[in-house]
Parts: structure tokens; sequence; C-alpha cells
């Protein structure tokens, strides 16, 4: 697979790659006959010591190298692509996402919506997992992979398609087993949005998901801002109750039935939400 993804970049002084000869502008195609897809393939199978490298240099001419380094050992080289792939966007239309809310005129990239799993390896990103198939969960437990972030919002397969507007949506359990049972730890993210995933569908979202600890954590993000912003993302998503009274009763309520449960939510938005609350709050939530 000639991929123009996989052209090196940089070449760091002194590596392997600068003694075997490797070049700014090769293409590396394959390493020990392999094929490469992204970069964690270039990092599964560059890993052994002294590993064969072929290129295709930029005058089209191929070349196969020994490149003569110890097990574990950087190869040396900075790709133009880090991915060493296309970036996988996201297909999905989630009710509460900060990339639809983004103001106009900022820059290009603040407006490019990724749902890549690689990204949540490398750089802690939240993914959905609607786009991968089985097979690429695979391809993760085979290479031992972890943590990986996944935004679950939902356990209940009809509230999830609805919630992500994504008809793949609803499998989520399944996919969530397969790593599980592999022992591959995750890290899950609950966006609570009033009248939509919080009260019994937020119990039943989180006690699915704590059958799966010790391997999988959990983190419930609760959405409690200003209802003026809440409205005018519902103008261009779903209706969202944004109620003051309604909003505080529910929030107190659910999430102190979770704690008397022995579930801990870990936000800090919720600590200081708390903290925040006056007496009034309290008999609205105590419904007093």
């Amino acid at each position: 697979m000639l991929n123009a993804s996989h052209k090196i970049g940089q070449v760091m002084e002194g590596s392997p790659a600068e003694r075997a000869g490797l070049i700014p502008g090769d293409i590396i195609t394959k390493i020990n006959n392999v094929e490469l897809v992204d970069i964690f393939d270039y990092h599964y199978y560059s890993d052994d010591a002294d590993i064969t490298v072929e290129l295709l240099h930029e005058d089209g001419t191929t070349e196969s190298k020994l490149v003569e380094k110890e097990e574990g050992e950087d190869l040396g080289v900075i790709f133009c692509n880090g991915l060493m792939d296309d970036y996988k966007s996201c297909s999905n239309k989630c009710a509460f996402c900060f990339i639809d809310q983004m103001p106009p005129g900022m820059r290009e990239t603040l407006y490019f919506k990724d749902d890549d799993t690689r990204l949540s390896f490398l750089q802690g990103n939240y993914v959905t997992l609607t786009n991968m198939k089985m097979a690429d969960l695979d391809r993760i437990i085979a290479y031992k992979l972890g943590p990986i972030n996944i935004s679950v919002h939902a356990t209940n397969p009809e509230l999830r398609v609805k919630l992500l507007h994504n008809r793949f949506a609803g499998d989520i359990l399944d996919k969530i087993k397969k790593l599980y049972d592999a022992e591959i730890p995750m890290n899950a993210q609950v966006v609570s949005c009033p009248g939509l995933n919080d009260g019994p569908e937020l119990d039943r979202t989180i006690r699915d998901l704590m059958e799966f600890a010790p391997v999988m954590s959990i983190e419930t993000v609760f959405i409690h801002s200003e209802p003026t912003q809440l409205r005018r993302l519902a103008r261009s998503l779903t209706r969202l109750n944004t109620g003051r009274r309604w909003r505080w009763r529910n929030l107190v309520t659910t999430s102190f039935r979770l704690l008397m449960n022995g579930i801990f939510l870990l936000d800090a938005h919720f600590q200081n939400l708390i903290d925040m609350m006056d007496l009034f709050s309290w008999k609205m939530a105590l419904g007093c």
C-alpha cells in the first residue's frame, strides 16, 4: 500500500534511521515485509531489533534497507502525518456537541469533528465507537492498546441512537464487553442532558457500566448551562428541558441517589455546583 501519509518529514540526528540512510521525503511502505496501515502498525513492527524497511523514494525508485537497532529502540523518524493515515471524522450529531456550538469566524481546524480511536490513545480524546467495526476492536486487542476513552452517554440502545443521531450507536455495550473480556482499560464519559438521558436513564447507564469495573472507570458530566445557551443549541439539535427549578431538582436527587449507592461521580463541575447551591436551591431540590 503506497500511502503519502507514510512520508517521512524528519529524521532524528544520530538515530537508527539516520545511520541506515533514511531521509525526509522517503515513504515507508513495509517493515519486515508487513504493509503499514497507520502509526500503530509502525510502532508495533518497528519495535523489533534489526528491522528491514522498504522505501519509496521521491524519484519513484524503491529500496530495501536493514536498520540496525536494539529491541524497543525508536527508529527515529517523524512522519508528515502524525497518524500515518487520514483522520476519521465524527458521523454523529450529539445533542450537546460543543463543536456545533462554536461561533463562526474561528480557525478552520476548530470545526473538525474527530471521532478517531487512535487519537484516544495518543491524545486522550473521547470517542463514541460508532464508526468502529468488531475487526477494528480486534486490532486494539491484538496490540494491547489502552486505555481507551469512550463517550457512552447512554447504554439504552434506542436512547443512544436518538442522543447521537446515529442509527449505528446502539451496540455500545457489545463493544465495551469485547474490550472488557480482553482486559483493555477503559474510561467512560457520560454527559447528562436535562430531560433526555438523566433520571432513570442515567441510573441505568451508570449501573450498566459498573458491571465493567475495575477495567472501566466512569466520569459523569452534568450539563448545567444557562437556559439561553441550551435553548440556542436546542433549535438546531434536540429539545432539552432547561427550566431552572426542574434542572436543580433532578440534578441533585439523581446525583445523591447514585452517591448513596456507592457510585462516585468524578466531575469537578458537579462539586463546584454543589458548593454554590444556596438554601433556596436545596429546598427546590428536596421539594420543600
